[in-house]
Order: C-alpha cells, then structure tokens, then sequence
C-alpha cells in the first residue's frame, strides 16, 4: 500500500510553532516533518522525499533564501514556501511563494494545496471561471 499523503518538511527554529504547524498539517492530510536548524534541514532533504518545503525566512546563521538556494542544487524543482514573520522584500526565484505568520492555517493549506496539486488547483480554478 503506497502513502498518498503529501510530505512536507517545515524548518523553523521556533519549536513550538514547527510543532504546532506539524498538528495543523497532519489532520489537513500532510505528513510533516521537522527540522529546527539549516544543517538539520539539509540533511533530511539529501535524505528524504518531499513534495514541498516550508521555510523560516530567519534562521540560526543563515536566511531561508540561503537555505532555498542550497536546497535547489540537493532538490531542482522541488516547491519552496518562505514562511516569515514580516514582509520580505528581497526575492528569489527559488521560491515558490511567501507567506506571512498568522495568516491562518487555511492560507498555509490553501498555499500548500497549490504547490503540491498545481494541476488539480488549475483545473479547480478553470472550472470556477467557466461558471
């Protein structure tokens, strides 16, 4: 039997709110996995498949734009969300979206949903617009 469920890595070095993201996940139907520190993060990603990544934007020692790039050579291609407590003015290609802390667990799942099933999102979106 194959997991259908989509697995995500979220590296935030504040504990309680990783741990807290990883309940909200899990009953959303996502398995989620935790790293506190880039080091850590870097080595789950050479060592494990996910389907998307959620990333502090401050790190111990590091940005989450730094973290990002090094995960793209380990990862091309895999989908990138900088989660961040304040605007972030400076961009990367490497991200495939920014979200604000506090914005809801359904912005987070709504953001997710779409970097996981893209093609599922857009067909939801060309229906609504079809009417």
């Amino acid at each position: 039997m194959t997991n259908s469920r989509p697995r995500v890595l979220s590296i935030d070095d504040n504990q309680v709110l990783n741990t807290i993201r990883q309940k909200v996940l899990t009953v959303s139907g996502f398995d989620c996995d935790l790293a506190f520190t880039p080091e850590q993060a870097l080595a789950m990603v050479i060592t494990c498949h996910y389907d998307a990544i959620l990333l502090d934007y401050y790190l111990p020692g590091s940005t989450g734009l730094q973290v990002a790039d090094t995960i793209r050579t380990i990862r091309p291609g895999l989908p990138i969300i900088v989660v961040t407590g304040e605007e972030v003015y400076e961009r990367s290609e490497v991200i495939h979206s920014y979200l604000i802390k506090g914005e809801g667990p359904e912005v987070l799942i709504s953001r997710l949903k779409s970097v996981v099933f893209p093609k599922s999102t857009e067909a939801r979106a060309m229906k609504a617009v079809a009417g």
